[in-house]
């Protein structure tokens, strides 16, 4: 699966990785930044670089699944405005496809 990954010296603080949904979409399966480097821009950057190689590959659109607002977790709140400030904007609510205990939101971003 293609991966980013965030140094700062030699200490990884963030990675990315995607994999395929469609053959005109890249799906964002995991995003990660160490709680000590939130608000840097480490976050915006691994989209960056996804979004990047996605359109080298061919891709359309970087889509991302993430948890919907249906469900009161205050930190996906958070997961769902920053993929909102890096571009993406919500595509449909999917309730079943992790089950109802966990609805899931698709979001997409069109590639330039």
């Amino acid at each position: 699966m293609p991966t980013a990954t965030a140094w700062l010296g030699n200490q990884a603080v963030g990675f990315a990785s995607m994999g395929q949904a469609t053959s005109a979409a890249i799906d964002v399966h995991v995003i990660g930044v160490l709680p000590d480097y939130h608000d840097q821009g480490i976050g915006r950057m691994l989209i960056r670089a996804l979004a990047v190689r996605a359109k080298t590959d061919g891709a359309r659109f970087l889509t991302v699944k993430t948890l919907s607002s249906a469900h009161p977790d205050p930190f996906y709140g958070r997961t769902r405005r920053f993929y909102e400030a890096v571009g993406f904007a919500p595509l449909a609510e999917l309730p079943e496809h992790w089950g109802p205990e966990n609805p899931c939101l698709l979001m997409g971003k069109a590639l330039a």
